[in-house]
């Protein structure tokens, strides 16, 4: 059994926080777990700092390190694997330094730091591990692949209650630049007379700007994250927009309820997805036109859309991931 310390910003939003989470759920019915984050307040098993920024929690998190004296330290998001890899670089304590790099941020000041300090770099996706790889060719050896886990539950094409004569898609993300919602609206914009419909979950400060940019009546701002578990078969189609992504969760849930999903082909998650699965469609990210001609296509049936669950499950299975986490933590 080992002392495991898992440290993050915030748990409510993003992916790579809920995917933390999920390595601390797997890890912690073999280990003793501890599981902090900067921000937000504490929940059930969650301790939280309570602090305005994440590098304020620096000291708060060292203070508990000392109590808790743990084997490994598992991080992720830029400033914590910083905090992560200057608490190792200084020798404050004797641990494993882990940090997970759950999107493409190479060209961060912090980038080169972290890779160096860190005992071993986890990624969710083989297209960035190998994009770091020929950045850092002196650390690949401690470079790890451990996918992303989904909760897979099987949802036949035929239990959905989509209209047939109307197109319903839906967006999940935070409000951000990055997330590319203006390139969509802007794609829609133009599809004002089309039988499209499109719900986007998410919250971020964007939204304002959005609402204003968007004369399309059919595009819909749900300024909130919610459990879409019983959302998905009200959904015909799912929309990845961005300029930057790691390994979208909501990508994945899409598949594994064999929805047809159209994504821009940024680094890095997005291409891995749709080339597993062949059930969607890649478009030039930051191009509306492209991103709108997709779409045409869609509305007028040209794609055949394919069944991929069972791939979904297979490679993103929750014991894949302690499999692949287990051997990259050497426990």
């Amino acid at each position: 059994m080992k002392k495991i310390v898992f440290f993050t910003s915030k748990i409510v939003g993003g992916g790579a926080e809920k995917q933390l989470l999920k390595f601390y759920q797997i890890l912690r019915e073999d280990n003793d777990c501890h599981f902090y984050i900067a921000k937000g307040q504490s929940e059930n098993s969650i301790e939280s700092f309570e602090r305005k920024k994440t590098l304020f929690a620096f000291f708060n998190l060292i203070k508990e390190l000392l109590r808790v004296k743990p084997d490994i330290l598992i991080t992720t998001l830029p400033t914590p694997n910083f905090i992560n890899a200057v608490i190792k670089k200084f020798r404050i304590l004797n641990f494993q330094s882990v940090v997970r790099i759950a999107n493409y941020n190479i060209d961060l000041k912090t980038t080169k730091f972290i890779i160096r300090n860190s005992d071993k770099i986890i990624f969710n996706s083989h297209e960035n591990l190998n994009l770091y790889s020929e950045n850092f060719p002196d650390s690949v050896d401690k470079f790890f692949y451990v996918n992303n886990a989904i909760d897979c539950k099987s949802m036949s094409r035929y239990e959905k209650i989509v209209s047939t004569d109307n197109i319903y898609a839906l967006v999940v993300s935070r409000l951000t630049y990055n997330k590319g919602l203006d390139i969509l609206i802007n794609s829609m914009n133009e599809l004002i007379d089309e039988n499209l419909f499109i719900d986007i979950y998410g919250v971020g400060p964007e939204l304002d700007k959005y609402r204003i940019q968007s004369k399309n009546k059919k595009v819909n701002f749900i300024n909130k994250f919610t459990d879409l578990q019983d959302c998905w078969k009200k959904y015909n189609l799912y929309i990845l927009p961005s300029r930057k992504e790691g390994m979208s969760n909501s990508l994945l849930e899409a598949q594994s309820h064999n929805i047809f999903s159209i994504v821009s082909d940024c680094k890095t998650g997005n291409k891995e997805v749709i080339n597993l699965t062949g059930n969607g469609v890649l478009f030039e990210s930051e191009n509306y036109q492209d991103l709108k001609d997709k779409l045409l296509d869609f509305i007028n049936n040209k794609y055949c859309e394919e069944k991929s669950s069972d791939l979904i499950k297979t490679n993103f299975s929750i014991d894949k991931t302690k499999k692949l986490l287990e051997a990259s933590l050497g426990i």
